[in-house]
């Protein structure tokens, strides 16, 4: 019986910016307190980012997208 290794994809902060639509500051800044977590440190200036990481943090948050009520007449 053989078994299959499943390797999962890691990504860079620039990727992982891509994805979310953001800049890679702004993506450093949500890798400190946690929010993208875990984060593989390969040396000191390489880190990645496993993809079921940032597939976590956007479930995380929610959306609603029923419309705002202004106010206005009902």
């Amino acid at each position: 019986m053989s078994r299959s290794a499943v390797l999962e994809e890691h990504l860079s902060p620039a990727q992982v910016g891509e994805r979310l639509g953001l800049e890679r500051h702004a993506v450093a800044r949500l890798m400190r307190p946690g929010a993208i977590w875990p984060v593989v440190r390969l040396s000191r200036k390489t880190i990645r980012v496993p993809a079921s990481a940032v597939t976590r943090f956007l479930q995380s948050r929610t959306w609603d997208p029923s419309p705002i009520r202004t106010g206005g007449a009902r």
